[in-house]
């Protein structure tokens, strides 16, 4: 079996594969090429699997990791059970080091099967559907301006400084991640500014006739941000009858409004599975507390060098990070638990941790649980 990129002329093949596996139309005029990178199992030299991948910088407490999102990860469907997608995993296990990798995702169709890799579902995200006319109590606002590009400085700043406060959220500096042609394409962005006139929020819709404005983003650094902002979207209420706002989790700043309306609705929108590339460099990244700890945890892994105990002693939020091949612990995680645990954001305790698979506490594991407590938690890539 050969493991390597794909050239641009063997992406076609790629796609062939993937609408083979997920039972799609391939058209041979709009569908070969893709733009990420290709990873691809050969067998004789003909294409059996891949698996699309990209890297992006994430926020972790303050510090920027270098992650990667994998996508459309499929086999032809005659060649499955045949290694190859295991195969195309462990290389980029075994480069992680020289990669500066520290963090990967996907959506997992099968949780269950991405757990042989590492991947664990870390956090539920919701899309929240409130009806209009619940939303009467909110002024009307039309203070804001329309986004066409030119303010792409300041947008991409604002988002940062909201982003950064949460987790696993992207760190923007590229122009892709915004719609600069609303009227073209009816996807826009309007801005929100302070009384000295800095940007303090943002809200990215589409609207869905007659039924919805859907949210596609919605960042706020204030209460006076967000309530402006839901009061200039009661501007479409003549048009559609519901405000949908997606990629939000449980106390993320729209759903602490929604949860005090009426007739607010959260409906479960998918997740996000994670794995740990470098355990000692995620662990050196954490914000510990203020008061010292110390614990010692063993993490059961493939990957070599996350394999092993991890000895971590903190105070006024650094730490200290050792690795050791043998001897004592206070808490062992598979490679699946480690993720749930450290990159949720839930907040787990000795209580509750315990009914997640591949976790074994073995000793004191307070200061463990004391340095991830329940955090803000969003993924913004798609």
């Amino acid at each position: 079996m050969e493991i390597r990129y794909l050239r641009p002329e063997e992406k076609a093949e790629f796609q062939k594969i993937s609408a083979a596996s997920f039972i799609w139309k391939f058209d041979p005029v709009t569908d070969s090429t893709v733009d990420a990178d290709v990873i691809g199992a050969f067998d004789d030299g003909k294409l059996f699997a891949g698996i699309e991948k990209y890297n992006a910088d994430l926020h972790y407490c303050g510090n920027k990791l270098n992650s990667i999102f994998f996508d459309s990860i499929c086999t032809r469907p005659e060649c499955r059970r045949l290694g190859g997608v295991r195969e195309l995993f462990r290389t980029v296990a075994d480069t992680a080091l020289s990669d500066d990798l520290t963090l990967g995702f996907l959506h997992a169709f099968s949780i269950e099967y991405y757990k042989k890799f590492g991947f664990a579902n870390l956090f539920q995200t919701y899309s929240i559907k409130v009806p209009f006319e619940k939303l009467k109590n909110i002024p009307r606002s039309n203070d804001v301006t329309l986004y066409t590009g030119e303010q792409f400085s300041k947008l991409c700043e604002l988002y940062n400084k909201c982003a950064v406060k949460e987790n696993l959220t992207t760190c923007r500096n590229d122009k892709k991640y915004f719609c600069a042609t609303p009227i073209e394409s009816a996807d826009y962005t309007y801005i929100r500014r302070d009384k000295s006139g800095v940007p303090d929020g943002y809200v990215r819709f589409t609207v869905a006739r007659p039924d919805s404005l859907i949210v596609k983003e919605l960042f706020v650094l204030s209460p006076e941000a967000l309530y402006a902002l839901i009061g200039f979207l009661r501007n479409y209420d003549g048009i559609v009858k519901n405000l949908v706002v997606n990629k939000q989790y449980i106390g993320s700043a729209f759903a602490a409004m929604a949860e005090q309306l009426d007739g607010a609705c959260f409906e479960t929108s998918g997740v996000y599975a994670g794995r740990i590339y470098n355990l000692k460099k995620l662990l050196e990244s954490n914000t510990y507390p203020t008061e010292y700890g110390r614990f010692s945890l063993l993490s059961i892994d493939d990957i070599g060098h996350n394999n092993g105990i991890f000895d971590v002693e903190y105070q006024n939020g650094k730490a200290v990070v050792t690795h050791r091949k043998d001897g004592d612990y206070d808490i062992a995680l598979t490679a699946p638990a480690a993720a749930k645990l450290l990159l949720s954001g839930e907040g787990y305790d000795e209580g509750t941790a315990v009914y997640i698979d591949g976790v074994r506490i073995h000793g004191d594991a307070s200061d463990f649980f004391k340095a991830f407590p329940h955090r803000p938690t969003r993924i913004t890539e798609k």
